[in-house]
């Protein structure tokens, strides 16, 4: 029987592609992977690629629906830089919170989607 091994893409919906284009260039380590042949849809893949890496894909449409939720959120080794990087873009964010040693904030893109970003505590070696 074949396993699933990894999520392959996470689909986000956005408005204006060109415009979302832009801003996911700029506040992630992405490259453009993918584009539909009917120009509705860009794939985006780290950068720094590895073989169980999740790719993001915006996709047009006319409306963006909220979850009321966060589907997924992004890994940083530096929580503070990033949630300052995003500011400095001016890039709605907000607080940094802590639970049990995880550090996270939520931050929006141009159509309000809700993305969070986190980072964990170190694990010690015993």
């Amino acid at each position: 029987m074949a396993l699933v091994k990894r999520i392959d893409t996470v689909l986000v919906p956005v408005t204006d592609l060109e415009r979302s284009e832009k801003w996911y260039l700029d506040v992630f380590p992405f490259i453009v992977t993918f584009r539909s042949a009917d120009g509705n849809d860009i794939g985006f893949s780290f950068k720094d690629r590895h073989p169980l890496q999740t790719g993001l894909c915006i996709y047009k449409t006319d409306k963006v629906e909220r979850l009321g939720h966060i589907a997924f959120n992004f890994f940083t080794e530096d929580v503070d830089g990033y949630h300052r990087f995003l500011l400095e873009r001016k890039v709605k964010v907000t607080e940094i919170h802590e639970e049990g040693g995880t550090r996270f904030f939520e931050f929006f893109d141009p159509d309000g989607n809700e993305l969070s970003a986190v980072t964990f505590p170190a694990v010690k070696e015993e």
